[in-house]
């Protein structure tokens, strides 16, 4: 049997120029901290990291976030950090769970799964290791099917979201609406942030947001030091500048807002501080409220930044559990309702999920058998894969939802870049699919 690959919609984000953002900056690489070959040790069950391959974010180049070696991003650091995000003394905001957890049943038997990649058998053991796993999870409903950590973490680990995290935000402005301090999706942003009136986000809905059609100027290039990704990440380092003032200083396009698809992080930002804007409360008092308590989470959650950033980072730096993650992912399953909570109604999950213009479709297999994402609000949507969706970040973080069969997967990862390979991507929509086939036939 043929199987279509998936090639992430992150693949496919164009980049276009970027803004010189407020924000002063080295963009070159200073002299880091020597690291022995000692350190590759902190890819195995470490309870702390030895003395020397600890980071010490004060001595990291700020726009060398996701490119420099020494970067809790990167490996071998990223195996211990990717779960001790609270270990690098950075500012956590924390996201409260509530009474009662919600039950998950725990596994009963073992899955198992042998797969064809790229000509060669592998097994799903041969995949951890491929994919540099850190957690893993598989929900049949309310069943777990399996469950696996590696490199230290376990359940009760809190693995950082990257863009999942967008997904999580995505949620949260569901929930306003819904309640009504979001009147609309149509809404312009500068309704609720009337200080960004004189920069490129004036003419920008919540929608083109959500769907990554703002038309500003900022780029996605991870590789690039003066790109928008670079000094966001700079700003999310060092609080200079505030997301706020960053916002502002971001250009407009000559491309009209809400016509075209380009993922950017700045968007998903944006949304966090009209959140605020418009409910009055700080990001994690909303999200503790509308959505953890609600979902049952059985951990507190956290976002992250740095001591001196005045904002919430809402674009990449949630913190939970791998269970957590799976319950969230069940209630979008669910239609936005898990056990007798509703989080969001339905039209918002369908519209969350459910690309509304072209320019937003999944695209079909090319002549390699690779295709390419669509995208809805803030949630992946994979090629004709059985109403499938996906949240999704880089280094290898997912929720994979499958409400056909009725199976959540979740994934942590430490990937060696940001991006991965394109093999590495279509290896892992093969799995997770593979996988879903394989515990709801």
């Amino acid at each position: 049997m043929k199987i279509v690959l998936l090639m992430s919609g992150i693949f496919l984000a164009a980049a276009i120029a970027v803004s010189p953002a407020m924000v002063s900056v080295q963009t070159t690489e200073p002299a880091s901290p020597a690291r022995s070959a000692e350190c590759t040790d902190i890819a195995g069950d470490v309870g702390t990291p030895p003395a020397n391959c600890v980071i010490d974010v004060s001595k990291m180049n700020p726009v060398g976030l996701l490119v420099d070696k020494y970067s809790y991003m990167a490996q071998p650091y990223s195996f211990y950090y990717f779960h001790h995000m609270d270990r690098l003394g950075f500012r956590t905001d924390w996201v409260r769970k509530g009474d009662p957890i919600y039950p998950l049943k725990e596994a009963a038997g073992s899955l198992s799964l042998q797969y064809t990649f790229d000509g060669r058998g592998y097994s799903l053991e041969d995949y951890f290791k491929r994919n540099f796993v850190t957690g893993f999870l598989v929900l049949h409903d309310d069943q777990i099917a399996l469950e696996k950590y590696f490199h230290g973490a376990n359940q009760n680990s809190r693995f950082v979201s990257q863009s999942v995290g967008k997904s999580i935000v995505s949620i949260l402005v569901g929930a306003a609406v819904s309640d009504g301090a979001i009147k609309s999706v149509d809404d312009p942003v500068v309704k609720y942030l009337p200080y960004l009136s004189n920069s490129g986000y004036r003419d920008v809905t919540i929608k083109n947001l959500l769907q990554m059609s703002s038309g500003v100027q900022y780029s996605e290039d991870y590789t690039d030091p003066k790109s928008g990704a670079a000094l966001i990440g700079a700003a999310l380092l060092t609080g200079d500048p505030t997301f706020k003032d960053f916002a502002a200083s971001i250009k407009s396009t000559t491309m009209m807002p809400g016509t075209q698809f380009n993922y950017q992080s700045v968007n998903t930002q944006v949304l966090g501080l009209l959140l605020e804007q418009a409910t009055g409360k700080r990001l994690n008092q909303y999200a503790e409220e509308k959505l953890w308590k609600k979902i049952g989470a059985q951990s507190d959650a956290f976002f992250y930044r740095a001591q001196k950033q005045p904002d919430i980072c809402a674009f990449a730096c949630f913190n939970a559990t791998v269970r957590d993650y799976a319950r969230v992912g069940l209630m979008m399953m669910r239609g936005g309702t898990l056990g007798n909570n509703r989080v969001l109604p339905p039209s918002w999950v369908h519209d969350s999920t459910t690309p509304d213009a072209d320019y937003l479709e999944p695209k079909p297999p090319d002549p390699h058998g690779a295709s390419g994402q669509g995208y809805a609000y803030q949630w992946w949507i994979p090629y004709g894969r059985e109403s499938a969706f996906i949240a999704q970040g880089i280094y290898g973080q997912s929720i994979y939802v499958n409400p056909t069969r009725h199976v959540v997967i979740v994934q942590t990862s430490a990937w060696p870049t940001p991006l991965g390979s394109r093999l590495l991507e279509e290896e892992n929509a093969l799995v997770h699919e593979k996988i879903a086939h394989e515990v709801a036939p």
